[in-house]
Formats: structure tokens, sequence, C-alpha cells
């Protein structure tokens, strides 16, 4: 029989760090207000969003228009806030929630 050879013994990382942790999405939502055009919502939204086009900033304005709220954009929680800070920066009323 031979005997095997073994390395040095492994330290294994910490259970924190061996986790894979992300944070869980919060949306950024846009609540109807009646001191804003609906024109005005949507070029705003358009403008503060990245990417947003004209057909989605329409859609979202309506939503909130008729149910009271709808949700502008699900992100981590940075960017969430930083939308909401743009958002209210410009008149509208929004809000952050956990998705």
């Amino acid at each position: 029989m031979a005997a095997t050879k073994r390395g040095p013994a492994r330290e294994s990382a910490p259970a924190t760090q061996r986790k894979n942790r992300t944070e869980p999405p919060y949306n950024v939502l846009l609540h109807n207000d009646w001191s804003n055009s609906m024109t005005r919502v949507v070029l705003v939204l358009r403008r503060v969003v990245p990417g947003m086009t004209f057909a989605r900033a329409t859609g979202i304005m309506l939503e909130a228009h008729t149910r009271g709220k709808s949700v502008v954009k699900s992100c981590h929680r940075e960017l969430a806030e930083l939308y909401e800070e743009r958002l209210e920066a410009e008149g509208l009323t929004a809000s952050v929630e956990r998705a």
C-alpha cells in the first residue's frame, strides 16, 4: 500500500463570504397627482430614467393616472432611491418599495 501525500489543509471561507448575496430588487413607484399634465409626466419620465421609451413612459403615466400608482423601474435600492429623488425634484410624486 502506498501512502498518499496530502497538501496543507485548506481554510474554508466564513459562511457570509461563501454565500453569493444579492440584494432584493426595489420598485420605483410613480403616484398620480393632479398638479402635472400627462404630457409633462411623460417628458419627465423620459428625461429622468435612461432608456425610457415614449411608449413605456406613456403606459406608466396612464397606469398611474387610472390606478393611482405605477411601477417605473425595478432595480437595486441605491438606484431606485436616485430615480425617486430625480422624479420628486421634477415635481412628480414617487416612492420606493421592496419588489
